[in-house]
């Protein structure tokens, strides 16, 4: 926190215009160094040229935002340059000569967290949102971004604190001096609590793929077609096709863009007793890849009636030579190609349900607390009506820290920062 910190906020990459971002607490002094201007009034655009060893780099436009009142909380500063690799990195070289340190990925939005400015679900929202594949996406991560299910959190933790109080109280008390309406009332306050938390993780399973790039298999026996069926989905030749048994021995992956988000796409090696060592690794490969896909494709030719693995698609390959179960279609023809894509993305990429009051994880990270917090309280409703008290109130506490640790007022350690923030992109 104590180095001014500075990077391309839009990518290194040749366009109209770029954002270089300047924070820290020698921001304006640094700034003043390679303009000359004084930057004296806070969020005002100034035409400035931006030099280096006396050399003009670009004519650009620079404002600056003066701490508390920016991004990260640190006085900051924003040059608006033309967008050419050659410039973009010549202007930085120009702030980091005057005394500008590289940021490391995710470095401002840190420091914008550490600040108070926002909490680890807006932070991690601000990622999808750079992300976002889709229209649906980038909505989520708006709604992210502006704390909807931040506020739900927070609401819920409360809420379950206040309960979990109350069950402490009553450790005090004698079993049967306990009232059942009042038993009866905290139970059913639990309950909705716990009812509340177990949708929000539905929603968030259901848009998880959203912001991850979901796992297609192509699986099935040898001479399926799969390697076919990858090169016509991949729209180019990645796999090796042969008629014989065995080809591919490793597998392939290849990123897709779908309407409502990307796949990672696989090939892998075809099911059957393996004839050597290297055959047996990939179909070994192939098993673990099977077990960790978000969607196995079971690719079966004609002749082949074995059935798919339990929650598989069965995909008849060779539609052009004769047709089998399942969906048909053919590599070579292009039948059923694009009705595959088009059920991959309605199955994957269904609507989560954006209107829910309760907001949208973003990451998994997200979602694993919100289910675990969901997890926590429903046991607690479980434990009142045989009056374990002890354990009721452990678990309400379980749950209040999962949600504290999804917005992060259960201050989270660095590897965990760390390991958060470092997925990030420069400049974010």
């Amino acid at each position: 926190m104590s180095r001014t910190i500075v990077a391309c906020a839009t990518g290194r990459a040749g366009a109209a215009l770029a954002v270089l971002r300047l924070s820290g607490a020698q921001a304006k002094t640094i700034a003043r160094a390679v303009t000359g201007c004084p930057f004296e009034t806070p969020r005002r655009m100034e035409l400035v040229q931006l030099r280096h060893d006396e050399l003009t780099i670009d004519r650009c436009l620079a404002v600056y935002f003066a701490a508390p009142a920016s991004f990260t909380g640190e006085d900051v500063v924003e040059f608006h340059t033309h967008g050419g690799p050659g410039l973009v990195t010549a202007a930085l070289e120009a702030l980091e000569a005057a005394g500008a340190s590289p940021a490391e990925p995710g470095e401002f939005t840190r420091r914008a967290y550490l600040a108070g400015k926002l909490d680890l679900v807006e932070a991690e929202a601000i990622a999808a949102r750079v992300d976002a594949a889709s229209a649906r996406a980038a909505r989520l991560a708006e709604a992210g971004v502006a704390g909807r299910l931040s506020a739900f959190a927070r609401r819920v933790e409360t809420a379950l604190t206040e309960q979990r109080a109350e069950a402490e109280a009553w450790l005090d008390f004698e079993p049967e001096e306990l009232l059942d309406d009042d038993r009866l009332r905290l139970e059913n306050a639990i309950k909705d609590l716990a009812d509340e938390l177990s949708e929000a993780a539905a929603v968030g399973r259901r848009a998880l793929p959203l912001f991850e790039r979901p796992a297609v298999l192509l699986a099935g026996p040898v001479n399926a077609g799969k390697s076919s069926l990858f090169n016509a989905l991949a729209g180019m030749p990645r796999a090796i096709v042969s008629a014989e048994a065995g080809t591919t021995r490793d597998w392939l992956e290849v990123e897709l863009q779908l309407p409502g988000g990307r796949i990672r796409l696989q090939d892998s090696a075809g099911q059957r007793r393996a004839e050597g060592s290297v055959e047996a690794a990939g179909i070994a490969s192939a098993q673990r890849l099977q077990a960790e896909a978000d969607l196995v494709l079971w690719c079966c030719p004609p002749e082949d009636l074995a059935p798919a693995p339990p929650g598989a698609w069965t995909i008849s390959t060779k539609a052009d030579i004769a047709r089998g179960p399942g969906l048909a279609l053919s590599s070579h023809s292009g039948e059923g190609i694009a009705e595959l894509l088009t059920a991959i993305d309605q199955h994957l990429f269904a609507d989560p349900g954006e209107d829910s009051a309760c907001g949208v994880p973003t990451s998994r990270r997200q979602l694993e607390l919100l289910e675990s917090a969901a997890q926590a309280s429903a046991r607690a409703v479980e434990q009142l009506p045989v009056g374990a008290l002890e354990l009721a109130a452990s678990d309400l506490r379980e749950a209040a820290e999962s949600l504290a640790a999804l917005t992060g007022t259960q201050e989270p350690d660095e590897a965990m920062l760390d390991a958060l923030f470092g997925r990030f992109c420069l400049g974010k």
